[in-house]
C-alpha cells in the first residue's frame, strides 16, 4: 500500500501572533506588525530602508524549560523549541514533565529536520568585540575561578552532591560569568554552541527526548520548503512514520549589522510607511524580518488515522532545483522554476499559490512571468497571494510559515488578501481575505544560492 503524508500540527511564532489561532487571526486579519528602524541602528551607517518586523516575544519558562537551559541557547534555538512545543500541543501530543526535561508520549524515534538560512549571530559578534577589546579578562577569570569546566568526565545532566547546584545543568552554565559592564563586548564563554548551525535542531531532541535523527539544513530563503520537503520523502520512502520539519530564523543583532548587510545589496523596501506591496509596481525591495519560525509535525497517513489527528492538508508533491546562475540574484529566464511548475503540477487544476513575492524589483518580474507562462492568463490562474507582504521576509523560516499558511487555508476554505497597490497585470491577487473552496495548493521558495522549492498540498477526504 503507497505511503501518504499529512500534516497534523502547525507551531507558527511570529510578530502578528504565537500559536495557530493567534497567528490566524493576524493572517486573515491583514495585520503586518512593522517597527521604524531604532537610532541605535544608524551610528556609522545611514539606512536606506526604515523599517523592519520585530521577532516575537516570549520566554521559555513559560513553558517549562528552566531559565539556565534557555540562557545557553541563541535566539533561533529558542524559537525552534517554542515552535515544537507550540506544533506537538496542536497535533495533540501529551508533553510531561520529567526529571530531565519534557517527555513526549509516543514520539521517541521522530525525526527532526530544521531549515535555517544564517543562523543568530548577536553571541558570536559579542564575543568577537571582546576578544579583539580585550574588555574580558575579569569574565574569564571568573571562570577560571568558579572551576566550571566542559571537559570529558562533565556531565550536564548530574544532580550529583559533588556539585550541588539547583540548576539541571550546573556545569553549563552560562550566568557563572556574568559580564561585569555590560555596556563593554562580553566574550561568551558558550559562544560555541550557541553559534552552532544544528543547535535548533539539537535542542529540540534534547528537551523532548527525541531520539530519531535530527539535523539542520541551508538552502537560504528555501531552508524551510527544503525542510518539509526532504521529511515528506523520508516518510515516504518508510525510513521514518513521523518528522517535526520547519523552519527558524533570528537575525536581531542590537546594532542592526545584519539588516545593513541586506540594506548594502539594495535588497530592502525603501517604502515610507515600510510595507514591501509584492507584485506592486511601486516595489523596491522585501521587508526586513528579524525573527519568526514555524515546526510542522508530518505524519505517515496511517499512523495519523490510527491516533485519530485532526488532519489540515496531505502533502502529495515535493521538487527542488538549483538555478545555477547568481549567489544573489534569480536567473532571469525563470526556467528552472518553469521546469518545477511544470514537474509538479503535470495535468493538476491549482486552485491557490502561495507565491514567493518578495517584493523585490527582479524577483516579483520574473516570478510573474512564469505564473503567467504556465497557467496563462489572470482569468485562468489560481488564487495568488505573497505572505511577505504581511510578514516581511523571515529567509530560512519563511518557506515553513507558508507552507502552514496554505495548509491552513486548505482546511479553512480560506485565502489572505494581498496588502499591495497598483499590482502588475495580468496576475490573479485577491486584495481581501476570502472564500473558497481548495483542493490543490502550492507553496513556492526561491533562495540566494539558486536554490527553489516547490510543495504541492491537497485536501485531505475521510474517506479516501
Amino acid at each position: 500500500m503507497k505511503r501518504r503524508v499529512v500534516i497534523t500540527g502547525l507551531g507558527p511564532a511570529t510578530a502578528i501572533g504565537i500559536g495557530k489561532k493567534d497567528f490566524s487571526a493576524g493572517l486573515y486579519g491583514l495585520k503586518p506588525c512593522i517597527a521604524e528602524i531604532p537610532s541605535s541602528y544608524e551610528h556609522n551607517y545611514k539606512f536606506k530602508s526604515r523599517y523592519f518586523v520585530p521577532k516575537p516575544e516570549f520566554t521559555l519558562t513559560d513553558i517549562g524549560i528552566h531559565k539556565s537551559v534557555e540562557g545557553m541557547m541563541e535566539e533561533s534555538s529558542r524559537l525552534s523549541v517554542l515552535c515544537t512545543k507550540l506544533a506537538l500541543e496542536d497535533a495533540g501530543f501529551q508533553i510531561s514533565n520529567t526529571e530531565k526535561y519534557l517527555q513526549v508520549e509516543g514520539l521517541e524515534n521522530c525525526g527532526i529536520i530544521i531549515g535555517t538560512g544564517m543562523s543568530s549571530l548577536q553571541t558570536a559578534l559579542e564575543s568577537y568585540a571582546a576578544h579583539i577589546a580585550g574588555t574580558d579578562k575579569s569574565a574569564a577569570e571568573s571562570d577560571c575561578r568558579s572551576g566550571s569546566n566542559l571537559n570529558s568526565n562533565s556531565n550536564p545532566n548530574s544532580n550529583s552532591n559533588s556539585n550541588p547546584n539547583p540548576n539541571p545543568n550546573p556545569n553549563l552554565n552560562p550566568n557563572l560569568n556574568p559580564n561585569p559592564n555590560p555596556n563593554k563586548p562580553h566574550f561568551n564563554r558558550m559562544v560555541i554552541p550557541k553559534l552552532m548551525t544544528n543547535a535548533p535542531a539539537a535542542w529540540i531532541s534534547i528537551l523532548f527526548g527525541l531520539k530519531g535523527f535530527s539535523y539542520t539544513l541551508n538552502t537560504a530563503c528555501a531552508s524551510g520548503s527544503y525542510a518539509i520537503g526532504e521529511a515528506y520523502e523520508t516518510i515516504l520512502s518508510g525510513r521514518c512514520d513521523v518528522i517535526l520539519a520547519g523552519g527558524v530564523e533570528v537575525l536581531a543583532e542590537k546594532h542592526g549589522a545584519i539588516m545593513r548587510g541586506f540594506d548594502m545589496l539594495s535588497a530592502l523596501t525603501r517604502a515610507k510607511d515600510g510595507r514591501p506591496l509584492p507584485f506592486s509596481r511601486q516595489r523596491s525591495g522585501f521587508l526586513f524580518n528579524e525573527g519568526a519560525g514555524c515546526v510542522l509535525v508530518l505524519e505517515e497517513l496511517a499512523r495519523a488515522r490510527k491516533r485519530g489527528a485532526g488532519i489540515y492538508a496531505e502533502i502529495v508533491g515535493y521538487e527542488a532545483c538549483s538555478d545555477a546562475y547568481s549567489i544573489v540574484q534569480m536567473d532571469p529566464s525563470g526556467d528552472s522554476i518553469t521546469s518545477l511548475f511544470q514537474k509538479i503540477t503535470g495535468g493538476i487544476k491549482v486552485d491557490y499559490l502561495n507565491a514567493h513575492g518578495t517584493a523585490t524589483i527582479a524577483n516579483d518580474d520574473i516570478e510573474a512571468k512564469v505564473i503567467q507562462w504556465i497557467f496563462g492568463a489572470a482569468g485562468a490562474q489560481p488564487y495568488i497571494n505573497s505572505t511577505k507582504g504581511i510578514l516581511g521576509h523571515s529567509i530560512g523560516a519563511s518557506g515553513a510559515i507558508e507552507v502552514a499558511v496554505v495548509a491552513l487555508s486548505i482546511k479553512k476554505s480560506r485565502i489572505h488578501g494581498n496588502i499591495t497597490t497598483d499590482p502588475l497585470e495580468n496576475l490573479n491577487l485577491p486584495l481581501e481575505t476570502l472564500t473558497a473552496p481548495i483542493d490543490y495548493a502550492l507553496s513556492a521558495s526561491y533562495g540566494f544560492g539558486g536554490h527553489n522549492a516547490l510543495i504541492l498540498l491537497k485536501r485531505y477526504e475521510d474517506h479516501e
